[in-house]
């Protein structure tokens, strides 16, 4: 079981830092679309406790840091997404333009 979530532990990791879909990385990779949502599900609980389970793409309180912050002045909102991106949204943003960005970062299930 140990060597199990191993591989599994290690695919999760892989798709993570992958820039291509879920999808087509399970496909390249060979591996069950829904084995994989499920893994990482279970391994994400195990590290995290309950609120790892949360589905990704979720809104969290952001704090930046203090150097951050000169950065930021001007953005009206921040997102930090679970790769590590910063995306900063501006007072006044088109709210179809907004939702066309986001649609375009959300993973396909």
């Amino acid at each position: 079981m140990l060597e199990r979530r191993a591989h599994w532990r290690s695919i999760v990791e892989q798709a993570a830092i992958s820039s291509v879909p879920i999808r087509q990385f399970c496909q390249a990779q060979q591996v069950d679309e829904q084995q994989y949502y499920y893994w990482r599900r279970i391994l994400a609980q195990e590290e995290g406790g309950e609120n790892a389970a949360a589905p990704a793409g979720r809104f969290v309180l952001v704090r930046p840091e203090a150097s951050a912050v000169a950065d930021s002045a001007s953005a009206a909102l921040e997102l930090v997404l679970d790769r590590g991106w910063r995306l900063r949204i501006p007072c006044g943003v088109d709210e179809a333009t907004l939702r066309c960005v986001l649609t375009a970062l959300t993973p396909q299930a």
